[in-house]
Parts: structure tokens; C-alpha cells; sequence
């Protein structure tokens, strides 16, 4: 099928989402200690084709909703428009060429990200299938860990327990935990209120988001190793993938990250370092479907499982999927807090029993957007 005679990119628009103040909305220890409040914003990219087909992606916007928005609009838009839409690898190494001397990291990769994925979607499409089975993904379930955890005033150690045991009754034997923001001994204290309560019917990983210095990371690995943890996530920031290589050479909990890498280059200094046992990545952050499959080529080579992250929409966690699916993950990220981005955006694309998700089954990436969640949380 010559795709190319038949259609060319004819618009590419964004659709800003915005999350209301203090709907939904928990912290992790880079908002408590760090100051650095991100309410889950979305931009969400459409690209239209000739034909008339539609692609939709996610761009992950954190507190930078308008820069990542303006960004497709005015920058990657243009260099895309009258393109074929199913030349993904091309279109990527186009945008990326054109916009890296604006940066490597953060906003333009974020905004990339997005157009990626919508493109992936209209290929799927086009082609009737699933993007998983355009990338060689098997037919099989992925299994899921709730993240949750997260601080709130009001969160005793009481109220944390009912939260996990409601991970637990959805199916999930697998959680992580927030820590980070209370002194070590506190976090172990949470860490333990889990454990005791449901003992070996639970597994704990827990996330730091960046926010320890080398040698509190390495007091709380310390702790972590003697509660069993499954990884101690992102333990000190992404800048210093030398320290993270050191810790994970030191303590025997894996050290899993980093999620805020951006692209394959800078994911290359933490798998070449062996600064990660486990690699996250996110299709929505670290530059769309395309890339994340490039990093998961890397990883495999050094011998590292791909967990992917989740972040903050539904269309942004079933890309990611789809690439998990061809990765052969052996575990991927999901939240269950309540969140119309997710839901509303994703429809039946996200499908979990006993743990597991299930793979999309529709074309592209098989969301659904809501129009009325849509209208609902756009920021005009």
C-alpha cells in the first residue's frame, strides 16, 4: 500500500487540559521539600490528515502547559505539515534536528513526544491495527503496580493501609510508595505500617522523585534493603547519573529510574553506567513511542528490564503500553486515583483483570476521548 500517494499531514492542533486546583491531587516529595508543585496538565496534539483521518498524542505539561502547547503550534507543527504521515523514524530525527540547539531536555521533547504518538496512532489506523502489532508486540497481558502513597495532610498511617488494601482488592499485588518528604525514619515507619499489615500479600517499591542527596539515598537504601523493597526509584536527581551509578553498585535494592531523562542520549549515560538496574520510561516524556522503543533497544542490550513510568493522562499511559508490549516489560506503571484525564481520554484502551493489563484491541493506540471530559477540563 503506497500510504504516500494517498495522504500528507493538513493540520496538527493542541487541546490544552488542565487540572482544577486541588482536584485529585496528592503530592510527592518534590512538591513538599522541593517547593516544585506540577498539577497534572496535558496538552493533548491532534494530527489530521488529507484523508480526513485523525491521530491523537500526549504531551506530559507539568505546571508548562502554554510552552509545551506553543511549541508544537509554532515550532514542530510547521516542520511537519504537508509531510507523510507514516514516516515516523524521519519526522522524528526532522523535529529533533531542527529544535536541539532549544534544548535537549523538558519542554520540546515533551512537545515531540505528543506528535510521535499521534502519528504512531493514525499509522495504526491507516493500516488497521493495533500499534503494537505494527511493532512486533506479542499478544499478551503486561502485569500493573499502583502508585500511590503519596502525602496529604490528612493521611495517617491508618488511612495509608486502607489505601493499599484498596490496590490490593482491585487486583494489584504490586505498589509503590512515595518517600522523601519526612525524615528517614519516618518514611521507613510508613514503608513498615504496609508491610505488617499485609505481610508477603504485598510488594513495596517506593519512588523518592529525585530529592535525596548521595549520602541520605544511600542511608535510606540501607533501610529499604532490610524491608525487602522491589527498587528504590529515582533516588537523587537525574543530573547525577555518576552518584546514581554508585549507589546502585552499593546497595543491593535496585535502583530504578529515570524517568526524567530525556531521549535515548541521555538514557545512554544511565544504562552505559549502569546507573539503573531497572530502566523507566515514558512515552509521553522521553520523546514518543519512537524513542522509547530506541531506549529499549539499549537497555536490552546492557542486560536492563523496561518498567515503563505513567504519568499523568490515558493517552499518554496506553502509548506507552503499546510499547511495553513490544518490549517484552515485565511490569508496567499505573495510578488508580480518581482522574478523568485518564479515563475519559483512554475509553476501553485500559483494561486490567486480576492485576494485568490487557492489550488494546482497536486500531492505533484504541482510545476513545470523552469530548465532554475534553470540554469539560480545557483551559481556553
Amino acid at each position: 500500500m503506497d500510504i504516500a500517494a494517498q495522504m500528507n499531514i493538513s493540520k496538527v492542533e493542541t487541546i490544552r487540559i488542565g487540572q482544577p486546583t486541588n482536584e485529585f491531587y496528592e503530592r510527592d516529595a518534590l512538591a513538599v521539600v522541593g517547593g516544585a508543585e506540577h498539577p497534572m496538565d496535558i496538552t493533548i496534539v491532534k494530527v489530521e490528515t488529507s484523508k480526513g483521518d485523525v491521530g491523537y498524542g500526549e504531551c506530559v505539561s507539568y505546571g508548562g502547559l502554554e510552552p509545551v502547547a506553543v511549541s508544537v503550534e509554532k515550532v514542530l507543527a510547521p516542520l511537519i505539515k504537508g509531510e507523510d504521515p507514516s514516516t515516523i523514524t524521519r519526522l522524528w530525527e526532522k523535529m529533533y534536528m531542527a529544535t536541539f540547539r532549544l534544548g535537549r531536555r523538558g519542554v520540546m521533547i515533551s512537545a515531540m513526544s505528543g506528535v510521535d504518538i499521534a502519528l504512531w496512532d493514525l499509522l495504526g489506523k491507516e493500516l488497521g491495527a493495533p500499534i503494537y502489532k505494527l511493532i512486533g508486540g506479542a499478544d499478551r497481558t503486561v502485569k500493573g503496580y499502583v502508585t500511590g502513597g503519596y502525602y496529604r495532610k490528612d493521611k495517617d498511617l491508618d488511612k495509608l493501609v486502607e489505601e493499599e488494601r484498596s490496590y490490593l482488592r482491585a487486583g494489584f499485588d504490586t505498589v509503590k510508595m512515595k518517600i522523601g518528604a519526612l525524615p528517614i525514619a519516618q518514611d521507613v515507619k510508613r514503608i513498615k505500617s504496609v508491610k505488617d499489615a499485609f505481610g508477603d500479600k504485598i510488594h513495596i517499591a517506593v519512588d523518592a522523585n529525585n530529592t535525596f542527596d548521595f549520602n541520605a539515598a544511600l542511608r535510606m537504601g540501607r533501610e529499604l534493603e532490610k524491608l525487602g523493597v522491589e527498587f528504590f526509584e529515582e533516588p537523587i536527581p537525574t543530573d547525577y547519573p555518576e552518584l546514581s551509578a554508585e549507589l546502585a553498585r552499593t546497595l543491593d535494592v535496585p535502583i530504578a529510574g529515570y524517568e526524567t531523562a530525556y531521549t535515548l542520549y541521555e538514557y545512554r549515560e544511565f544504562i552505559e553506567r549502569h546507573a539503573v538496574d531497572i530502566v523507566q520510561n515514558d512515552a509521553a516524556w522521553n520523546g514518543g513511542i519512537t524513542e522509547m522503543l530506541r531506549i529499549g533497544v539499549l537497555a536490552r542490550a546492557h542486560g536492563f528490564p523496561v518498567i515503563p513510568h505513567y504519568s499523568a493522562g490515558g493517552i499518554g499511559f496506553v502509548a506507552s503500553l503499546h510499547a511495553a508490549l513490544a518490549m517484552n516489560s515485565p511490569m508496567i506503571e499505573f495510578h488508580l486515583r480518581p482522574n478523568p484525564f485518564r479515563d475519559g481520554l483512554a475509553g476501553e484502551a485500559i483494561r486490567h483483570e486480576k492485576g494485568e493489563f490487557l492489550p488494546p484491541k482497536k486500531p492505533g493506540l484504541g482510545i476513545s476521548p470523552d469530548e465532554k471530559v475534553i470540554e469539560r477540563y480545557r483551559v481556553k
